[in-house]
């Protein structure tokens, strides 16, 4: 009984759907990294040509996530998410040609990667608006934490995957195989019922922007947590993934100690999902907040050179309390702000973090190698505890609270829920207001449900 209760959100149909189709598509996803980092390097990418090609698809991310942020609130976001999943079908099916006839050569996998970044920056915005469509809300959290436990197993197959495919045949059919996953995926989205999306259409797009920045920047809390996240992107991430395999091999020995760090953290990852299918705290920002200073003691563990099982231990609590905060984070945003601005918000999360990441990366490393390890990596977890700290002594943080829907009887109210949308369904339309956080502007908006996906990659904060 415990367990039907904490796959309740598998119960709706249209999540349901949703999910396998997600699943499958994160599935290939996953295997197409490594595959495109092999396929530049049979076309014998230099260096810097193989770095090209690994962040092209960046940019246009970068670049175009704001507008897709307001894409994804004007128009219906199904289909939004149905577009850019041919797309990116059509770009893997596409390099997927090139290399099994011969003709590929590196421009062509660096347009290619642009073009999938450039959808992937209209998908992203309009996933976390979707996923509060698919879904009754008592459940929103309990799906994001399906939808992440499915990233975080696909993330640990994909690879061994890709590792044989490139090994016994071609990079080529990895690209094949993605094409398939996306184009699965559209056909799950086109079976779920039309989602939001319907701002209206004769508003500039400037005007739209402007709307949702005032979205963004009334809600204190919100705000503030988007800088934390772009600072965690910019120090305590790099200093992770940089200094940390740098440190690996100096004081543990090399690289098989780092690799029993990240399979630790795999681990940690898709652990905390079973946790966070029941456990829904009343604070949910002073939960996050807390969560992402399980930081602190990976990293010091880690400069200090401690005792290798330590650390492992350390990095599963690192991993899980990351992707438990990146999951109530996610979750707050689609109960707290109104779904006529939810893409247009989220996509200003989605560039406090894209923004910062590349120049925390870069500039790590030359502060590591100008002013050692052990000073750099004791500033990152100083600024990262200061910063966490200012979080939890701010009134906003700690008065975000959770519906009293999902604090009272989620499943009761979901089922609640879902049978009033079937019985509106099956009449006329109706347009109700949509709920917004006190003291936010609330306007009235299509009643619908539908489809939800996730970003693409796996969340890193």
């Amino acid at each position: 009984m415990k367990l039907r209760r904490s796959l309740g959100a598998l119960s709706e149909r249209p999540f349901r759907i949703f999910f396998i189709g997600r699943s499958i598509s994160t599935l290939g996803g996953s295997i197409t990294p490594l595959a495109l980092t092999f396929a530049a390097l049979e076309l014998g990418a230099s260096a810097g040509e193989l770095g090209l090609v690994l962040g092209a698809a960046a940019v246009p991310k970068l670049i175009f996530i704001l507008v897709g942020g307001v894409v994804g609130d004007r128009f219906e976001r199904r289909r939004i998410l149905i577009v850019t999943d041919l797309v990116m079908a059509a770009c893997q099916a596409v390099t997927a040609v090139l290399l099994l006839t011969g003709t590929a050569v590196i421009w062509h996998l660096v347009v290619l990667q642009l073009v999938a970044g450039a959808a992937a920056a209209f998908f992203a915005p309009a996933s976390t608006g979707v996923v509060k469509d698919v879904v009754s809300e008592p459940r929103l959290q309990q799906a994001n934490a399906l939808l992440g436990m499915s990233r975080n197993i696909t993330g640990l197959i994909g690879p061994a995957i890709a590792g044989v495919l490139v090994a016994l045949a071609s990079p080529a059919w990895a690209f094949g195989i993605d094409a398939v996953t996306f184009t699965l995926s559209a056909i799950a989205l086109a079976r779920i019922p039309a989602s939001f999306g319907r701002l209206p259409g004769n508003v500039s797009m400037l005007k739209d922007l402007v709307e949702g920045w005032s979205e963004f920047t009334s809600r204190t809390w919100v705000w503030s947590m988007v800088l934390s996240f772009a600072a965690y992107q910019a120090t305590v991430l790099p200093a992770t993934f940089v200094l940390g395999p740098l440190l690996a091999e100096q004081k543990l020995g090399g690289a098989a100690a780092w690799a029993a760090i990240l399979t630790a953290r795999s681990a940690g990852a898709l652990a905390v999902g079973f946790a966070l299918l029941r456990w829904q705290p009343r604070r949910p920002m002073v939960a996050s907040t807390l969560l992402i200073l399980f930081d602190i003691p990976f990293l010091v563990l880690l400069g200090l050179g401690a005792p290798l099982v330590l650390i492992v231990l350390a990095s599963v609590v690192s991993a899980a309390a990351l992707v438990g905060a990146d999951t109530i984070w996610t979750t707050t945003l689609q109960e707290q702000i109104p779904q006529h601005a939810l893409a247009r918000v989220s996509s200003y999360d989605w560039l406090g973090s894209l923004a910062f990441k590349p120049v925390g990366f870069a500039l790590i490393g030359v502060l590591a190698a100008t002013y050692g390890t052990g000073p750099v990596l004791t500033v990152v977890v100083v600024v990262h505890l200061v910063i966490h700290a200012v979080l939890l002594a701010m009134p906003s943080i700690r008065a975000v609270g959770r519906p009293e829907a999902v604090l009272g009887r989620p499943d009761a109210a979901a089922s609640a829920a879902s049978d009033a949308e079937a019985l509106a369904a099956s009449g006329p339309a109706t347009a109700l207001p949509a709920q917004s956080a006190p003291g936010s502007a609330s306007r009235p908006v299509p009643s619908a449900r539908t489809a939800q996906p996730e970003p693409p990659d796996p969340p890193d904060r």
